[in-house]
Order: C-alpha cells, then structure tokens, then sequence
C-alpha cells in the first residue's frame, strides 16, 4: 500500500487547511466546468 502510506505523509506533513483547500479547489473546478459546459451546450 505504498500510495495509502504516501497519501497519509502528505496529509500529516500539509495538515487540514491544505486538505480543505483542495477540496474546495476541485469543487469550485467541476462547479465551473459543468457551468462553462452548460452554457456552451445550451448557446451552441
């Protein structure tokens, strides 16, 4: 398991801010995505 091993030195070597950072990151992306992806589909 040495993805599991990393992903555990990288959470405890960056701590809860980064971790919600990223989440909120990938949220905010995918939000844009299907926004930009919407509109285009609707325009088009």
């Amino acid at each position: 398991m040495g993805v599991a091993r990393s992903l555990q030195n990288w959470l405890d070597s960056h701590g809860l801010g980064a971790i919600i950072a990223a989440v909120l990151g990938i949220i905010i992306t995918l939000s844009v995505i299907l926004v930009v992806g919407g509109y285009w589909f609707v325009t088009r």
